[in-house]
């Protein structure tokens, strides 16, 4: 990202971060830093990320399908926190002369007004109305491919993509066979899992497979295509 774009875009985090409030945390990414990619941020203690916390597999997947040539932005979109707590999260693609350089990335805390509502509810409506009335569960988020896994370390987020995929899929990760681990590995690899640095060692461990056969794997995949 250029320099002078970078010092808007930060100057940007912090304003944002200041008029809207500790319930939504601004990122920075510039994509030319590599797994590193938060410059900047505000209000961090929503996701726990700081300064060098990487890409989300979720956004990994909308570059690699080049969303970003056809959309300028996407909006109101579930994440799941480390702690399990759901948020919600839009991006803007930053693009310079039609080259994308960076992504500015709001995630919303509303657990506090969740809270609220449901109190409000309850007030307001018998019982029986708000039986069925709830917000968005944990268990139905994780296995839901569009919701975005957001990770501090590429570790967690490898691990814990992999967890989504298994639970997705109804896999037992001490039971995997080997159409299994491909299967995984396909879904990560779409994912963009494995242009981070480190990240088929991370793989390689949580598939309990050595580095070679996470290495096969991918190369199986290329052959055919995949």
């Amino acid at each position: 990202m250029r320099l002078e774009l970078r010092e808007h875009y930060v100057k940007l985090v912090n304003f944002l971060g200041l008029v809207i409030g500790p319930s939504y945390e601004i990122a920075l990414h510039d994509l030319s830093m590599g797994d590193d990619s938060i410059i900047a941020i505000a209000n961090g203690h929503v996701t726990n990320r700081t300064i060098g916390s990487p890409l989300t597999p979720l956004i990994m997947e909308y570059i690699s399908d080049e969303r970003y040539k056809t959309e300028d932005y996407d909006v109101n979109y579930y994440s799941v926190s480390m702690k399990n707590k759901i948020l919600r999260s839009s991006t803007i693609y930053i693009k310079d002369r039609g080259k994308l350089v960076g992504l500015l990335c709001v995630t919303f805390d509303d657990s506090k007004f969740k809270d609220v509502s449901n109190a409000v509810m309850s007030l307001c409506h018998p019982d029986e109305l708000i039986k069925g009335f709830s917000f968005e569960r944990i268990d139905d988020l994780s296995l839901n491919q569009d919701t975005e896994i957001v990770s501090t370390n590429i570790e967690e987020l490898v691990h814990e993509t992999i967890n989504s995929i298994v639970k997705r899929s109804n896999l037992s990760i001490d039971r995997l066979k080997k159409k299994d681990r491909l299967y995984i590995v396909t879904e990560l690899k779409k994912r963009g899992i494995f242009s981070l640095k480190n990240a088929i060692t991370e793989v390689a461990k949580k598939l309990d497979v050595s580095e070679a056969t996470a290495y096969r794997y991918l190369n199986e995949l290329e052959k055919n295509n995949l």
